[in-house]
């Protein structure tokens, strides 16, 4: 079986749905009706997960979870406290976790948080992408939409640290942020050329996750069941909104 792979090229569009089932039978039952939807990404958040006494524990859930989703991409990521998730680890178990997940072959993609590479540095990016995996580096503020130029320092961040993928998660306060937002790709591309994935959180931010292929953001997120950030639409209703927002040149 062949795996589908990420479309980076404009105008493309990537539908990840995230898993949040908290033990191995009901991440199983998300898992297949995941694998059955509009998703082209299967993200595991693995912070929602509780039978995680170890490392071996996650790589064999990934091995069964890879064979429940078939050729759908498999995205693992622990998203911690500090950053809107459901549990926190150190950074070294933070460091174990990821590179140990990474080289387990189970996966295609890894998001690592922005905030945890100043302690773990660029040579921790390096060898997740050794293991084969290709790395999102996320940065979220659940809070507000930072200005342009503290957005555009992320990114360039991200860039220089060898993400194949930016990912900006953040809360509008009102239009003009939202506005911002939908720009924010363009503005970024004037300085580097990292694929992006620009999202609003919350319910002035749902425009944001549908307009990716007016915008240039290559992610979007929805949810199976229990929504895993505010404002995301069910994955079953998502691809009907982005496709009556696509324009045609």
């Amino acid at each position: 079986m062949v795996k589908k792979s990420v479309r980076i090229e404009k105008g493309e569009l990537n539908i990840v749905v995230s898993l949040t089932g908290n033990n191995t039978d009901s991440l199983m039952e998300q898992a297949k009706k995941a694998a059955a939807s509009e998703a082209d990404i299967i993200e595991w958040r693995a912070d929602y997960f509780t039978e995680r006494d170890t490392v071996s524990e996650f790589s064999q859930c990934l091995t069964s979870l890879r064979e429940a989703i078939g050729d759908k991409l498999l995205l693992f990521t622990f998203r911690t406290k500090e950053e809107g998730g459901l549990s926190d680890i150190s950074i070294r178990e933070y460091h174990e976790l990821c590179l140990a997940v990474a080289e387990s072959g189970k996966i295609d993609l890894i998001d690592v948080e922005l905030s945890r590479i100043d302690f773990l540095g660029r040579e921790f990016i390096k060898e997740l992408k050794d293991a084969g995996v290709k790395v999102i580096l996320s940065f979220h503020d659940f809070e507000q939409t930072p200005d342009d130029p503290t957005l555009i320092y992320r990114i360039g961040m991200m860039n220089q640290f060898g993400a194949d993928i930016g990912k900006i998660a953040v809360m509008p306060n009102n239009l003009q942020d939202v506005l911002r937002l939908m720009g924010i790709i363009t503005k970024a591309r004037a300085f580097n050329q990292l694929p992006l994935a620009v999202i609003g959180m919350g319910e002035l931010g749902k425009v944001t996750r549908i307009s990716g292929k007016v915008t240039g953001s290559i992610l979007t997120f929805a949810a199976l069941d229990t929504p895993s950030a505010p404002g995301q639409f069910a994955v079953d209703q998502i691809k009907s909104l982005i496709d009556a927002l696509t324009i045609s040149e």
